[in-house]
């Protein structure tokens, strides 16, 4: 797990000065952006704390009770990375999917929709209960599976550095990678409140090509939780309770039409 990590923080660091540098910027933004605490704090206490957690117990669980598939451990690691990172991705985009699609769920994803700027650490603002169940359901099912714990981290690694990309206040073209990848300009508009339920993927563009949910020509909108842009929390531990204290029946943002897809 040391390599991938170390992997991934040097992929965030170069992130962070490219962002520094004026003519590769989206927009402008400062380096003590507002609420930039409010995004330090998801990514220590989630995105690293519990993640690290999730990961150390499923390594746990399996060493104690195998895995479904322990043929996959012997596959190559030439053959192995790229299936985990392939499963990961799928995994976490059908995870993406109940988070916009249950009243629930979305409740709790709109943490990491409030983000009024994107830069690469806004990627890491969700609630440490989304983080939880993302964790669980890509990096421990892909252990269940059979994969070893190099692969499922360099798979672990790979999407959070994918996904930090996407995010970052980067003004990059990347059109010709479109046809397979979600790029950032895709993922800029799935954080645009008219797009909102579009372009749920974070690696690969087939999984919304396949359900019809790929939006490649639409203009980038403001960005923010639909509805809710002006008035939601921007702050911890106000995000950390909002999601709780909403008990009325919510709808997720996305159509009906989505839903016979």
């Amino acid at each position: 797990m040391a390599i991938p990590m170390l992997l991934l923080f040097v992929a965030l660091l170069a992130l962070a000065a490219c962002e520094r540098i004026p003519r590769l910027r989206y927009t402008a933004l400062p380096l003590l952006r507002p609420f930039l605490r409010t995004d330090l704090v998801c990514f220590v206490t989630g995105a690293l704390a519990l993640g690290l957690a999730v990961r150390a117990l499923g390594l746990e669980l399996v060493g104690r009770w195998g895995s479904a598939l322990p043929a996959l451990a012997g596959l190559h690691v030439a053959v192995a990375l790229p299936i985990a990172i392939v499963i990961y991705d799928l995994l976490s985009y059908l995870c993406h999917h109940a988070f916009h699609r249950f009243a629930g769920l979305w409740r709790l994803h709109k943490v990491h929709h409030s983000s009024l700027r994107l830069d690469w650490l806004a990627t890491f603002r969700a609630h440490i209960f989304e983080h939880a169940l993302r964790h669980v359901a890509s990096s421990a099912a892909l252990l269940v599976l059979g994969f070893s714990p190099s692969a499922v981290g360099v798979a672990a690694a790979t999407y959070a550095a994918w996904g930090a990309l996407n995010h970052a206040n980067l003004d990059l073209d990347l059109r010709t990678l479109e046809g397979v990848l979600i790029t950032p300009r895709l993922h800029r508009l799935h954080h645009a409140e008219q797009t909102t339920e579009r372009n749920l993927g974070t690696i690969f563009s087939i999984w919304d090509r396949w359900r019809g949910t790929l939006v490649t020509d639409a203009a980038a909108g403001p960005i923010g939780v639909p509805g809710e842009r002006a008035t939601y929390p921007q702050t911890y531990l106000a995000q950390f309770f909002e999601p709780l204290r909403k008990r009325r029946d919510v709808r997720a943002p996305e159509s009906d039409a989505l839903e016979e897809i």
